[in-house]
């Protein structure tokens, strides 16, 4: 399947205010949010040029610009840029943002090349590439400076498949065995092999599969990290441990430690790689 921009552009769209909440609304969102933000405070300089790429509706926006000299925001979505403008203004943040733009990963030619010091791009956008990411990745090396560093996320198929397995299991008496063994051989929700409902065609990602694409280009890759990990301890494990506030505390404390180890890598919701443009 080939890569339509209007599957994440639609989805998006019509995303209300869950790409604002999503983080904060329970513990596996809070999870993703200090291991994203872990690695943004550890990388990012107060003295760089920063592109955030499908920002969304602002929950990383409002810290990045706060760590940076200068931030650009983009997203493929019209509406997740005026959500994230309203919540900059909400906190006062606007005047700090350098500027927004409404666009594509792959055509980003409003940016000269060499223009920023600093890319996040982090959440699920090159799982919707497709077939086209390894375009969406040349586009973003193209506009990131010699010996400037990428910070991209992915979503990861490994994780995903042992949180949603029931799912999945589901999905099989409505697709096949057949398509249950492709999604599990590819990772990738497709038309043709696993019509969800949902119309949610992506490639969910494994950590070799992530190493392979950056191999293709002159980048060093300097740290590999999960996400979410603890979320595979079950929703109403990770409710309870919630609830007990000293008990949180350790666990956002190892959650950090924990999905820094190489054999952690794929067992959580997202994969992050920080790569350095050589």
């Amino acid at each position: 399947m080939s890569y339509n921009p209007e599957i994440p552009r639609s989805r998006y769209d019509n995303y209300g205010d869950r790409e604002w909440t999503r983080l904060e609304k329970d513990g596996h969102g809070e999870l993703l949010y200090q291991v994203h933000l872990d690695i943004l405070k550890r990388y990012i300089k107060l003295t760089d040029k920063v592109l955030e790429i499908g920002a969304g509706s602002g929950r990383y926006t409002k810290d990045i610009v706060t760590m940076c000299a200068e931030l650009t925001v983009a997203d493929i979505s019209s509406h997740q840029i005026e959500f994230n403008k309203s919540k900059m203004r909400e906190l006062s943040l606007i005047d700090r943002i350098e500027a927004y733009h409404v666009l594509d990963v792959l055509d980003m030619s409003v940016f000269n090349d060499s223009s920023f010091d600093c890319v996040v791009c982090i959440g699920g956008v090159i799982n919707y590439l497709l077939d086209k990411e390894k375009d969406g990745i040349q586009e973003i090396l193209r506009v990131l400076k010699s010996d400037g560093v990428l910070i991209v996320g992915s979503m990861s198929f490994i994780g995903a498949s042992l949180y949603y397995l029931e799912g999945i299991r589901y999905e099989k008496d409505q697709f096949g065995l057949e398509a249950t063994r492709w999604i599990f051989d590819t990772g990738v929700q497709d038309e043709e092999h696993y019509p969800v409902e949902s119309k949610h065609y992506v490639h969910m990602m494994r950590s070799t599969e992530m190493d392979a694409l950056f191999a293709q280009f002159p980048v060093r890759v300097q740290e590999r990290s999960s996400a979410g990990l603890f979320t595979q301890a079950g929703d109403s494990a990770l409710e309870n441990a919630c609830n007990d506030k000293e008990f949180w505390k350790l666990i956002v404390e190892k959650e950090i430690a924990f999905t820094k180890l190489q054999g952690t890598l794929d067992c959580g919701m997202n994969i992050i790689y920080v790569v350095q443009k050589l």
